[in-house]
């Protein structure tokens, strides 16, 4: 197989699995290279009480948005990282994308008081994983399509 018949597989193998993983409500960063994976990928990611979903209906239900991102009428994308350890503590809050108006503040203080999660698992062992997750806003209210992404 050629150059261009490994590029081919390298990208038919990417798409698949990051078809998979939305399919059940992961996503993984990857290059373009099936090559650049990195060896230590997690077999099963961590997961949040009440699983994804209920997580998220969670975060939608008590996120008080800040009186003044509701005046300015906030819009964008906001977006945290965060670790979820061996125990399922969540720790190492740090807003990534923000759009201003303790609206990053406000998402990692709800989250801090998040019952733990399950944590991810590599071999068959606990391991320390990493989080994203983005809420998005609409003329000061929340945009009802946020979806959670796992890396590490």
């Amino acid at each position: 197989m050629g150059f261009f018949g490994v590029r081919k597989l390298s990208f038919m193998c990417i798409v698949s699995i990051s078809i998979l993983s939305q399919a059940v409500g992961q996503s993984l960063v990857l290059d373009d290279s099936i090559a650049d994976i990195p060896p230590h990928m997690i077999e099963k990611f961590p997961e949040p009480p009440y699983g994804t979903n209920g997580f998220k209906n969670w975060i939608v239900k008590n996120y008080k948005i800040p009186t003044a991102a509701k005046k300015a009428k906030v819009n964008g994308k906001l977006m945290i990282n965060f670790t979820i350890e061996k125990d399922g503590r969540l720790g190492n809050f740090q807003i990534t994308k923000d759009i201003g108006y303790q609206t990053g503040e406000t998402l990692i203080e709800l989250i801090k008081k998040s019952s733990p999660w399950k944590p991810g698992y590599q071999n068959g062992r606990a391991v320390k994983s990493g989080y994203t997750y983005p809420l998005s806003f609409s003329e000061g209210d929340l945009k009802l399509q946020s979806e959670a992404k796992r890396q590490r």
